[in-house]
C-alpha cells in the first residue's frame, strides 16, 4: 500500500509540474494603442498596475464579472468600469477610471 501511495504522489506531482510548465504567462505590458496610464496608477503598487494591464488586454472577460463595491451607483455596470472610463475602436482605451486604485 505504501508503494502505491508514493507512485500515485509521483504521479500526480509530474502533472502538476507539466501543467505549471505548459501555461503561457500573460503579457504584463502596456498596449501602445491604449492611452498611457495617468499618474494615480503609475504612483500604485506593481500589482495594481498589472490588474489595469489585465483589465486593458482582456476586456471582454472582465466586463463579464459583475461589481459588488457598490460602483452601480456611479454608473458602473460591470469589473471593466473600474478600470476603464472610455473604450474607443478596436478596444483601445481612451479614458482610465481611478476606481480601480481602491
Amino acid at each position: 500500500m505504501k508503494r502505491f501511495t508514493s507512485i500515485l504522489f509521483i504521479i500526480v506531482a509530474l502533472a502538476v509540474i507539466a501543467a505549471g510548465c505548459g501555461t503561457k504567462k500573460e503579457d504584463l505590458t502596456l498596449n501602445s494603442k491604449h492611452k498611457p496610464f495617468p499618474n494615480y496608477v503609475l504612483n500604485s503598487s506593481t500589482k495594481v498596475q498589472e490588474t489595469y494591464i489585465m483589465a486593458s488586454n482582456n476586456p471582454k472577460v472582465v466586463a463579464q464579472v459583475p461589481c459588488y463595491c457598490g460602483c452601480a451607483a456611479d454608473g458602473h455596470k460591470s469589473n471593466l468600469n473600474c478600470f476603464i472610463q472610455k473604450m474607443g475602436p478596436n478596444n483601445a482605451v481612451e479614458e482610465w477610471d481611478q476606481h480601480g486604485i481602491t
